[in-house]
C-alpha cells in the first residue's frame, strides 16, 4: 500500500454511514401532500393487526427491501398502503435522512396527491386523515427527553469498561390535532420538514 493507493481509493469512493451494511435497518417513508381547500399532510393510522406499534400514526412507508433503491421503496409502499397507482401522485423530492438513535436509517421523499380516491390496504393500514400544513406552520411540537442507557448485551473480559458507557438524551416530539397524538420518529420528521418550509 503507498499514498497513491489511498488516493484513487477515496477518489472512486462513495461516502455511506459507517455501520450501514451490517448494524442498520433501512426504511423510507413518504410525506404525502394533499389539497383540500388549502395543502395539508396525510397520515395513516396503523392497524391493529400489526405486532409493531398498531393504532400508532405514521408516514406511508417500510422497509427498503433487497435490489430497490429508497425511493422505490417509498413509492412502493406508498402505493401499496393507499391502494394508488403512479398516476396518482406527483413526486415532488428527496427530503433529509433521519438516523436513529435505535439503529435505522429513514429516507424521506414527498409526494403531491393528485386524486383522493383511496382503497387502503387494511392489513395495513386503519384509516386515513389529513392534517393542514398551517397548523403545524401555528404549532410548535411538545418536547421531551427520554434517557437512553447503554448496557452490554453480556459480560465483557474488558471490566474496565463497565463504567464507560455513555446514557443519551434523545428528544421525542409530540404533535396533538383534534384529538390525534402525531410523536415520535413521524413527528421529528414533520417538524424539521416544516422547519425547512418556513426557515
Amino acid at each position: 500500500m503507498d499514498i497513491d493507493f489511498l488516493k484513487d481509493l477515496f477518489k472512486e469512493r462513495e461516502v455511506k454511514i459507517m455501520g450501514q451494511d451490517e448494524e442498520y435497518k433501512t426504511y423510507s417513508v413518504v410525506i404525502p401532500i394533499v389539497y383540500d381547500g388549502e395543502y395539508k399532510i396525510l397520515f395513516e393510522v396503523r392497524s391493529h393487526k400489526l405486532k409493531f406499534q398498531p393504532g400508532d400514526i405514521s408516514l406511508p412507508g417500510g422497509k427498503v427491501e433487497e435490489g430497490e433503491s429508497p425511493k422505490e421503496a417509498a413509492l412502493r409502499e406508498l402505493m401499496e398502503e393507499l391502494g394508488i397507482s403512479e398516476d396518482s401522485f406527483e413526486y415532488i423530492g428527496q427530503f433529509d435522512t433521519l438516523v436513529t438513535y435505535h439503529g435505522r436509517i429513514i429516507y424521506v421523499f414527498t409526494v403531491f396527491l393528485k386524486e383522493l380516491n383511496f382503497n387502503l390496504s387494511t392489513d395495513e393500514v386503519e384509516e386515513i386523515f389529513q392534517v393542514p400544513i398551517k397548523y403545524f406552520k401555528e404549532n410548535t411540537p411538545d418536547m421531551y427527553f427520554a434517557i437512553i442507557k447503554a448496557n452490554f448485551e453480556k459480560e465483557i473480559k474488558y471490566k474496565k469498561m463497565n463504567n464507560r458507557l455513555l446514557s443519551y438524551r434523545s428528544p421525542i416530539y409530540f404533535y396533538e390535532y383534534s384529538g390525534r397524538i402525531i410523536w415520535g420518529i413521524t413527528a421529528k420528521i414533520i417538524y424539521n420538514f416544516i422547519k425547512q418550509m418556513f426557515k
